[in-house]
């Protein structure tokens, strides 16, 4: 491998390119493609993270050496007042434990039990509408995703409560988002990292159950965790926190109340043990549920409410998928269904290329390791920008065109392996991976034989920049024209309903 060139991205002010990441995200990764290539530097105030940005680099950061690298400390403290040590978040022992409970319910050949939740859910919501209404399209698939999450995953019925839940998690995603342009956050986790440092060079790191190890730990959970000092922000984010820990808390309690077991993730959660025999904390079973519910439902709402964006503005796309969705014969579509919905696959890939929810991943080296032949110290940050990669040219050509096409089997067994990540890759890579895209084809069908959604205004529309994920700014406003009839019934053509 050749050692590519690495600079810093131009344009750094004081605080250096945080303004314009929330300012104008779009225009400073296309900046950092045209740039810096397959590597560079990005800095948010005095530190600065490496990007790597092709295939190549990122199988080497993601996956090859996976086991040089942890999430990155910063990232941790963003997120740990309301997903504390989930998933998401956790290391080590209690990372590899929690993973080995909950990957059996996202095995491929358990996801088809799922299915009739997904399609029934886009049903539901459907009926709500009414023919001409004007709906927002972001709100939508947030009710949908949030229900099936919360049915599949936990028995639980969220659809009448999505408002409620999704608002509170958007105070705490914007909360989280707001905290990454921190100074006082990014002095909080760089203060952790040298305490740990001194303690290396002391060796005090060596000294288990020793007074003088539980101060150094106990300095370094206390830094890694914000300080939430009082004001609004603060106020707003505890009440969002408590609306999400009282959900959590019910639905642990009805559970346990009802004795009753069901095949789904709360209660492999509950009757988990560890290598004592202990049964899951209540904190950790509140961190779990919490992860897996936003990670549950976020990355396919927001990718779907895109597709739907994209849909609208690309007739001939959307005349094809209903000419699909019509051979179902006007039936609800079944994970039987999913090889003759291709194309439905298709665009909801090109939407996660195009618009990939989570915007960025981040690591931090453990030890001193190689990247594109370069040596690195324990302690720098790493980053990759599937944005960026997803819109890289030399992968995927007039990369801002929409095209679901680019996904057909030749063309993806065509492109390196990591030209396409929206779920990440290599150990830490999305444990809900195929549940999004069994879910996404399989919504777009349903809402596709039962409506046309139209758009409201002309106007772009581009991601938040101020949200923690690729959510749509401002929504998708768009209107709903139910069908007559479900799309490929008999006696049925495309026609629209005006009224219902």
């Amino acid at each position: 491998m050749t050692t590519p060139s690495m600079s810093m991205l131009t344009g750094a002010t004081a605080l250096g390119h945080v303004a314009e990441l929330r300012s104008t995200p779009l225009s400073l990764l296309e900046r950092f493609n045209r740039e810096c290539g397959d590597l560079g530097q990005l800095r948010f105030a005095y530190q600065s993270v490496v990007i790597v940005n092709s295939p190549s680099l990122v199988g080497e950061l993601l996956v090859e050496k996976a086991r040089s690298f942890r999430k990155s400390r910063f990232i941790r403290a963003m997120l740990h007042p309301f997903v504390g040590d989930g998933l998401f978040t956790s290391e080590g022992d209690l990372w590899r434990r929690q993973r080995k409970v909950m990957a059996p319910i996202f095995h491929p050949g358990n996801l088809g039990t799922f299915a009739d939740a997904m399609t029934g859910a886009a049903t539901r919501c459907v009926d709500t509408w009414r023919s001409g209404q004007v709906v927002d399209v972001s709100r939508e698939t947030t009710r949908i995703a949030m229900s099936v999450a919360g049915t599949t995953l936990f028995g639980i019925d969220t659809f009448d409560e999505a408002d409620e839940l999704g608002e509170a998690l958007t105070v705490a995603l914007r909360w989280a988002s707001e905290a990454s342009a921190s100074l006082g956050l990014l002095g909080q986790v760089e203060l952790s990292f040298g305490v740990r440092r001194v303690a290396r060079w002391l060796r005090i790191d060596q000294q288990e159950g020793t007074r003088a190890r539980r101060l150094v730990d106990g300095a370094v959970e206390r830094l890694e965790r914000p300080i939430l000092l009082p004001g609004r922000r603060t106020s707003e984010l505890r009440r969002a926190i408590a609306v999400l820990d009282e959900r959590v808390a019910r639905m642990i309690a009805d559970r346990r109340a009802s004795a009753m077991e069901r095949p789904d993730l709360l209660t492999r959660l509950l009757v988990s043990r560890d290598e004592q025999g202990r049964p899951m904390s209540d904190r950790q079973l509140r961190d779990e549920i919490l992860t897996l519910f936003v990670a549950g439902h976020e990355t396919t709402a927001t990718a779907l409410a895109w597709a739907f964006y994209l849909l609208a503005r690309h007739p001939d796309a959307l005349a094809r998928l209903e000419s699909e969705v019509a051979e179902l014969g006007g039936r609800l579509p079944t994970p039987a269904d999913l090889p003759r919905l291709g194309y439905a696959l298709a665009v909801f890939k090109e939407s996660l290329r195009m618009y990939p929810p989570v915007p960025y991943y981040e690591r931090e080296a453990l030890e001193p390791v190689e990247i594109a032949n370069r040596a690195f110290a324990p302690g720098t940050y790493f980053g990759v920008l599937p944005w960026a990669i997803h819109h890289r040219a030399d992968w995927w050509p007039e990369p801002r065109r929409f095209d679901p096409l680019r996904h057909s089997p030749d063309l993806e067994e065509a492109r390196p392996r990591y030209a396409y990540i929206p779920f990440g890759a290599g150990p830490r890579v999305c444990i809900g991976n195929h549940f999004a895209l069994m879910e996404g084809p399989l919504v777009l069908a349903t809402i596709v034989q039962r409506a046309r959604l139209v758009p409201e205004s002309p106007r772009e529309v581009l991601p938040d920049p101020v949200a923690l994920t690729f959510r749509p700014l401002g929504g998708i406003p768009m209107r709903a024209h139910l069908r007559s009839r479900l799309l490929g019934s008999p006696r049925s053509d495309s026609a629209v309903s005006e009224s219902r």
